[in-house]
């Protein structure tokens, strides 16, 4: 793959993306009109506000000042919208340039999200120009951008400028920008975000660009990022590592995970969707934290901004109901974390607090009694944050309508105790009621935070402990693996098991030992040099799937059996696969039994070299059991993969079987990955499959490769 380009420095987005004057390109009189509106959108904001239409030069438009060109323009405008036909952005664009602003945004559409190909001619010229006049785009067909820490909304989007909340934490990105704009409009409600930026079919600047601008922001503490596709999906590994040295999480959701929704990515933005497993892979590799549904997105960003490192690996529940608490219980084992139970002076507090029919335990209920005294909340809350044991607390709110003050209240009564315990309380909004002065307290308390969803917090609360997690180390060079995918041959073509097999042992990788015969007699000799009991399997370059023409033959004891296997093999192939060339047979020695795995390797066209790990054998294809990651991978991370299969407790010494050399097979899985990514856009896909694995070690036993031109 060509090499990835550089992120754009933040420095030179800041007069677009924060600008101290915006003019509006293309504003006419109709209040309603995307011109108008975001004129409209910036009536909080400090600095000038310029329209362009030459229709009302000289006069005010919407409350604002209109001059008939950008040449005419008093200044040059940090910040400008186009709000122009496709068919006049290119003029504007130049325009704007020479008079010496700092960037654009495109609102026209029908670039390269369309079906024809002049119209992505179309938007690569526009793209080439901007570049060529150091004008950044954001666009084209995009909604725009919204800095609310100056109350700049450059967006088409109606009544921005009603959005009266404080400036705060969140930074939100999106491809999308009805999308993006969903999500800013949580400032409403008083949730606090810094920024949102919207980059549509990224003609110029795409949302790596954007986040990292936004990572800049001194506000911004947390991303919500919203990503549909992109030119080159590497980008994101620089951006993951600009955000761990700012210590800034990224919270992502792919859109376009299934087929469908995939190709509608791809109409919607004119750029690659990709492989949802890659994609999850690429977020790891880049330490971005994954969700799976819209409505988590701004919730984990949210609470990422308000938590920092957790100081323990428990979580704590705390309830007045017992339902709650058991929804709450189940919700937090789902998600695999730990409730420990109270420490004992913990315990005692509950027990000398609640009454007898509540439960000192975790889930602690405190029972419809704590209503009638507020003292029993605040000492089990205090008693509970106070434990070592407990990183954060959950705190179910199951009712607020019949005591509308109770909740703020009971808000109020926490933020105190959170913020000097250093721990965030967790508020699941129970109610069907959404809304209400209760929701609004948490969502604007910088310790407090809100989620409408039990599962959705607890998946945020796994997310918080494994980003705080160690990582596993970093590939290093392998030079063996360098060397034997430098010697792969030239040309497009398939490497059958012999082959593949070679390449693979040149790159360090343990591999069965096997010698090929022509005829029965040479495959006698063959078995009696490597030792009985052998296995015999088909020699062919047009036969993939060996066993489905019975061209693999186990256990063979003497010569005669591998005579008759032999004959059964060419019988075989030339009953199923009359046309498959057939070079003889390999002869290699019986294997003893062990965990079969699969190691596989592939070229993705968004990551590069990916590789997997999972159950293999005949199995592969049935329980579609495995582990995928951005290679190379090192040793620490190949057994962090193992570690993540289903079939890891087979490794493990399942029901008393001994266990397997994982480290040798973590080794194995190194070198192999680290082969595949030598061999980089040559490499259409390897695969070892099985990989024999036992407590002595593992060896590969059959492989295949498939080269491009």
């Amino acid at each position: 793959m060509p090499a990835t380009e550089a992120l754009r420095d933040p420095r030179s987005l800041k007069r677009l993306l924060a600008p101290r004057s915006l003019a509006v390109i293309g504003v006419s009189g109709e209040a309603t009109g995307f011109g108008a509106r975001t004129v409209q959108n910036m009536a909080n904001f400090d600095g000038p506000v310029w329209c362009v239409n030459p229709k009302y030069a000289g006069q005010e438009l919407h409350g604002r000042p209109c001059y008939a060109s950008v040449n005419e323009l008093p200044g040059a405008p940090d910040s400008a919208v186009i709000a122009l036909p496709r068919t006049g952005v290119m003029a504007a664009v130049q325009a704007l340039a020479k008079k010496g602003g700092g960037g654009a945004v495109l609102y026209a559409s029908g670039y390269g999200e369309t079906d024809l190909p002049e119209r992505a001619v179309e938007e690569q010229e526009l793209r080439d120009t901007a570049r060529a006049l150091g004008f950044p785009l954001l666009g084209a067909n995009c909604l725009g951008f919204c800095d609310h820490t100056q109350r700049a909304g450059a967006t088409f989007m109606p009544d921005y400028f009603k959005m009266t909340a404080p400036a705060g934490g969140v930074g939100v990105v999106s491809q999308s920008g009805a999308l993006g704009y969903a999500l800013m409009q949580a400032a409403e409600r008083g949730f606090a975000m810094c920024h949102m930026a919207t980059a549509g079919n990224a003609t110029d600047l795409d949302v790596c660009d954007l986040v990292a601008f936004q990572l800049s922001m001194p506000e911004c503490r947390s991303i919500a990022l919203a990503v549909e596709g992109l030119r080159d999906a590497r980008r994101l590994f620089e951006l993951g590592e600009l955000a761990r040295q700012a210590g800034k999480p990224i919270v992502v959701l792919k859109l376009g995970r299934g087929e469908i929704g995939a190709k509608a990515a791809m109409s919607h933005t004119g750029s690659l969707a990709g492989s949802t497993a890659a994609w999850s892979a690429g977020f790891e590799r880049a330490g971005m934290l994954e969700v799976e549904d819209f409505d988590a997105l701004l919730e984990t960003a949210g609470f990422f901004a308000k938590a920092g490192a957790p100081k323990a690996r428990g979580v704590g529940i705390l309830t007045p109901s017992g339902g709650a608490g058991i929804m709450a219980a189940d919700h937090a084992e789902f998600a695999g974390l730990a409730l420990p139970q109270p420490a004992p002076q913990t315990e005692a507090i509950f027990r000398a607090t609640l009454p007898d029919f509540g439960s000192p335990r975790n889930p602690c209920d405190m029972t419809a009694q704590v209503a009638t005294n507020p003292k029993y909340f605040e000492d089990c809350m205090l008693a509970m944050l106070n434990d070592d044991q407990y990183a954060t607390v959950v705190f179910p709110v199951v009712y607020h309508n019949p005591a509308p003050g109770a909740t703020p209240a009971r808000m109020k009564t926490m933020e105190p105790m959170a913020a000097a315990t250093g721990k965030p309380i967790c508020i699941a909004w129970v109610p069907e009621s959404l809304e209400g002065p209760g929701a609004e307290a948490a969502d604007v308390s910088p310790n407090l935070v809100l989620f409408r969803s039990m599962r959705r917090m607890m998946n945020a609360l796994r997310l918080w402990f494994h980003h705080h997690d160690p990582k596993p180390a970093p590939a290093t060079p392998d030079a063996a693996a360098s060397a034997a995918a430098a010697k792969l041959p030239a040309g497009e073509q398939t490497l059958m098991e012999a082959a593949a097999k070679t390449a693979f042992a040149e790159a360090g990788l343990p591999v069965v030992r096997e010698l090929r015969a022509a005829n029965a007699e040479d495959a006698a000799t063959a078995a009696q040099s490597l030792g009985y009991p052998v296995v015999l399997k088909v020699d062919s370059p047009d036969i993939a799937h060996k066993t489905e023409v019975g061209g693999v033959q186990l256990n063979l004891g003497d010569a005669g059996a591998v005579t008759a296997a032999f004959a059964r093999i060419k019988e075989g192939a030339a009953k199923h696969a009359p046309g498959a060339r057939v070079d003889g047979v390999l002869v290699q020695r019986m294997e003893a039994r062990g965990v079969e795995l699969i190691l596989g390797a592939r070229r993705d066209p968004q990551f590069g070299v990916m590789v997997l790990v999972g159950l293999g054998g005949v199995q592969a294809e049935l329980w579609k059991d495995v582990a995928l990651e951005v290679a190379p991978v090192s040793p620490e991370g190949a057994l962090a993969m193992l570690k993540r299969l289903k079939a890891w407790p087979l490794l493990d010494g399942f029901r008393g079987a001994a266990k397997v050399d994982v480290q040798a097979v973590a080794d194995a899985i190194a070198r192999f990955s680290a082969f595949a990514a030598a061999a980089g856009d040559r490499l259409e896909e390897a695969e070892i499959n099985p990989l024999v694995c036992r407590p002595d070690g593992c060896v590969a036993v059959d492989g295949l490769m498939k080269l491009n031109g």
